[in-house]
């Protein structure tokens, strides 16, 4: 018994050292590849990024379009005319939003006197 306990001893001990020679290696790759590593889970962030705020990426990507293509003074420009239009947007929208919410009341009450 104490010689399968000697040869078990030995099986662990040559085990523990092959062990910490593959922790050695591990860390020397782990230094290699840091940094690709590192830009990968980057991307990875901005995929997620993009997948939990879609419509910010796209006004992003709207917004540098719009510079790449006009500048900075274009853009101010467009926002001006988008100010002067603002009064006519909101007194449509809020037309709009009236008639919606007084047809859904109509349909309302035909429902409730019959």
């Amino acid at each position: 018994m104490n010689k399968r306990l000697l040869i078990l001893a030995d099986r662990r001990r040559d085990l523990i050292e092959k062990i910490e020679d593959q922790r050695r290696e591990m860390a020397e790759m782990a230094v290699y590849w840091k940094s690709p590593l590192a830009v990968v889970d980057r991307g990875i962030k901005a995929v997620h990024l993009v997948q939990s705020h879609p419509l910010l990426m796209g006004g992003g990507i709207t917004a540098f379009l719009a510079l790449r293509r006009t500048g900075i003074l274009g853009l101010a420009q467009k926002g001006v005319r988008l100010l002067y239009l603002y009064p006519f947007i909101f007194s449509v929208g809020s037309k709009c939003l009236s008639w919606l919410t007084h047809s859904s009341s109509e349909v309302r009450s035909t429902k409730v006197n019959h």
